[in-house]
């Protein structure tokens, strides 16, 4: 894809990062089509003045998964499949809907490269709050890991270089994913577990 990106976000906001999240767990399931996306407003992911820069919250999620999320795909069932577009392009229904079968949430997994670790990512792209239950086939967890979670308390949340951060990415250790997971509004959450 040669240019993708969003708009919409008042300058270093919060706005377009669950669509931004949302854009990678497509392209993440369509790897067999996606070889390389180039992001459009790579400017866009910083808040600059003439003496500094700090990454701004979509800066953060691009760093959010390039960090911690894996690169071998792995399959996600469910049983709420995402519901069909309203107004579909040029007025025709898709053959495969985009999102995972986890409707109102969306869910993306992958292996690390070395296959010691599970990364799960849920997007919450709703007003509200969502529980999901999660169980995991095929794989042996070994009981801990990482959670990664940005869920500000407004959409308008930004980042602007010499102001407090309204955003942040919240990190906490887990001994388990819970078998029901509860998700905030317009949240974005990344967990990475150990496998045995």
């Amino acid at each position: 894809m040669d240019e993708w990106a969003y708009a919409g976000s008042p300058p270093n906001g919060y706005r377009v990062v669950p669509a931004y999240a949302w854009a990678f767990h497509e392209m993440f399931r369509r790897s067999d089509l996606y070889q390389m996306a180039n992001f459009t407003f790579a400017t866009s992911l910083l808040s600059a003045s003439r003496t500094a820069a700090v990454l701004d919250p979509a800066g953060l999620l691009f760093k959010l998964y390039r960090d911690h999320f894996g690169t071998i795909p792995v399959s996600v069932t469910g049983n709420a499949p995402q519901s069909a577009p309203k107004y579909p392009p040029g007025g025709e229904e898709p053959k495969i809907n985009a999102g995972s079968p986890t409707y109102p949430l969306d869910v993306a997994a992958a292996w690390s490269d070395d296959r010691t670790a599970l990364t799960v990512a849920v997007i919450n792209p709703t007003g509200s709050e969502q529980t999901l239950d999660l169980s995991f086939q095929g794989v042996r967890l070994a009981g801990g890991g990482t959670r990664w979670r940005m869920a500000p308390d407004s959409l308008d949340a930004r980042i602007v270089v010499g102001e407090a951060p309204q955003v942040r990415v919240e990190e906490e250790p887990v001994t388990r994913v819970p078998a029901r997971g509860t998700f905030p509004p317009f949240s974005v959450t990344l967990y990475r577990l150990t496998v045995r």
